[in-house]
């Protein structure tokens, strides 16, 4: 009777702690499921146009999740000129690089790239002397980084889009990775900005001073969009702009607060995985050795990177 009533405690902390990481667990799963959804959607309209539908129902999902949790924090001033270059930075610039580079390569491709984000975001950190890494964390992000070098310059992954493939392959990877280094940099620069606003209310008034610019993008394109499956369409846009951006980032946040984000951040590791089986599976892409290789290097380098001491400050 003891020792059963003594692992009552323990039982009940085990299915608390599978509770706690449920969210980031879903998380990993949207994101790595939403690299190919997105890249079937861009075969049926022009990635401006699906860009800014996408982001305007995202708009609308964060704006309600927004102000559910309204309720439960206090009022807080926002800074409206440091918001606006904030959001055409991150929800702008980064947005067109991503579609723009994602309609060029493989979802494989663009999953495996996509990886390195917590790559850039460390070197981001060092520059801006917020951490400083030490001689283990630097050979992680340096096999990181060959892997994400390796996939850059890699080939084609046997899309059934041979469209894809050859010089303009390697401009969407590129274009990725751009994008990546672009949003690693907004993160990093977005802490002093979360110091004040609130994280699902900053992205919220993010996407919607970036929308006015994606409209312009997309409106010479405007009533040439004839899709052939107009239902996977649909679903794409849903799915990319509601469950992706909406959704998954208030389960982010939740998942944050309550196992915090270096535990939160493993989970990040799935999405490649994840968006690899799918794009092999719905797509038909399949990944070349090289590619796997390089692959496997970015997640084992930032799988065995250890945390970086904080930079003493001046």
């Amino acid at each position: 009777m003891t020792l059963r009533h003594a692992t009552r405690p323990q039982r009940s902390r085990t299915l608390l702690n599978r509770h706690a990481v449920l969210p980031a667990f879903l998380v990993a799963i949207i994101w790595g499921i939403n690299v190919p959804v997105m890249k079937a959607g861009l075969s049926e309209m022009h990635p401006f146009l699906f860009n800014a539908v996408r982001l305007s129902l995202s708009a609308v999902a964060l704006g309600i999740i927004d102000r559910v949790e309204r309720g439960n924090r206090p009022k807080t001033k926002v800074a409206w000129t440091t918001v606006l270059w904030y959001g055409l930075l991150s929800s702008l610039f980064y947005q067109v690089l991503f579609l723009w580079g994602m309609n060029a390569t493989t979802a494989s491709n663009t999953a495996l790239i996509v990886a390195s984000g917590p790559l850039w975001a460390a070197i981001f950190s060092a520059l801006y002397r917020l951490e400083k890494p030490t001689a283990g964390s630097s050979v992680s992000l340096a096999i990181a980084l060959a892997g994400t070098l390796l996939v850059t310059a890699s080939g084609s992954m046997g899309a059934k889009d041979a469209a894809s493939a050859g010089p303009n392959e390697l401009w969407g990877n590129l274009a990725i990775l751009a994008s990546m280094m672009t949003f690693a940099w907004t993160t990093v620069i977005s802490k002093p900005i979360l110091e004040v606003v609130p994280a699902t209310r900053l992205a919220f008034l993010s996407v919607l001073v970036s929308l006015p610019g994606h409209w312009i993008l997309a409106t010479p394109v405007l009533g040439f969009t004839e899709p052939d499956r107009p239902g996977l369409l649909g679903f794409s846009l849903f799915y990319s702009g509601v469950l992706s951006t909406g959704v998954a980032y208030a389960l982010w946040n939740r998942s944050v607060r309550t196992i915090g984000p270096a535990r939160t951040a493993t989970f990040s590791y799935l999405v490649p995985v994840v968006a690899l089986a799918v794009a092999w599976w719905f797509l038909d892409e399949n990944p070349t050795r090289l590619q796997m290789i390089g692959g496997a290097l970015v997640i084992l380098g930032l799988a065995s990177r250890r945390r970086p001491r904080p930079a003493n400050p001046d």
